[in-house]
């Protein structure tokens, strides 16, 4: 069932923009009033990694691509149909899509634009740290580890930033930390006082009774 979701939301990410008035130019499908036209498919086809623009090359690619569109409407408009867009589950996994999202957008904009690093920034780091790209006495050349160099010096500016963007958020928003409560969560929790003590007058009887047992058991001379 997962992978019939993975392939179905897959599909959603090229044909989400269906729209339910009539668009002008040819169209390729048209399902209830809903109708894509050839440009549309274009558009989306467009921001596809170039493997996956492969996938839809040619008649046999093109007609797997409409015979998948018009899956993908059939079941998006059924799913409406029954009235699945207003159930709990699927609002609350929207509402968290749309959480990571905007997370995500503020991400980009206040930490991956400031992290960006120029072909110098990788340069100048590759000079001054020639002793550590060296094997058997010889000096990596720069141009065969550059993009080792790119992503691993990316991830270390935007851990930086982030760290120090997020310090300042901290600064500016009233944080109110409930240690006690936190610490509560990883103690067990042992049995209560009340429990305890109900628990005694059962031992008590309990010994009694093994006592009176023992007492018959033993054998008159």
């Amino acid at each position: 069932m997962k992978k019939i979701a993975v392939f179905v939301l897959a599909g959603f990410l090229i044909f989400g923009c269906a729209k339910k008035e009539e668009q002008k130019g040819q169209y390729l499908v048209k399902i209830n009033g809903i109708t894509i036209t050839k440009e549309d498919l274009k558009k989306k086809v467009e921001v596809l990694p170039p493997f996956a623009q492969k996938m839809f090359e040619g008649e046999e690619g093109v007609s797997r691509l409409v015979d998948q569109l018009i899956k993908e409407e059939l079941l998006y408009q059924e799913a409406k149909k029954k009235g699945l867009d207003r159930d709990a589950g699927y609002l609350k996994k929207v509402a968290d899509s749309q959480r990571l999202i905007l997370i995500s957008a503020l991400l980009e904009k206040e930490i991956e634009d400031k992290a960006k690093l120029s072909d110098k920034d990788i340069r100048d780091y590759y000079e001054k740290n020639k002793a550590d790209f060296m094997v058997q006495g010889k000096t990596i050349e720069f141009e065969k580890i550059r993009d080792m160099l790119a992503q691993r010096l990316t991830a270390q500016k935007q851990k930086e930033v982030f760290d120090g963007y997020v310090e300042n958020l901290k600064k500016s928003y009233k944080i109110d930390v409930n240690k006690e409560a936190i610490a509560g969560l990883s103690k067990r929790e042992g049995p209560k006082k009340e429990d305890v003590k109900k628990e005694e007058p059962k031992k008590e009887e309990a010994v009694k009774e093994e006592k009176k047992e023992s007492s018959k058991e033993k054998p008159k001379k």
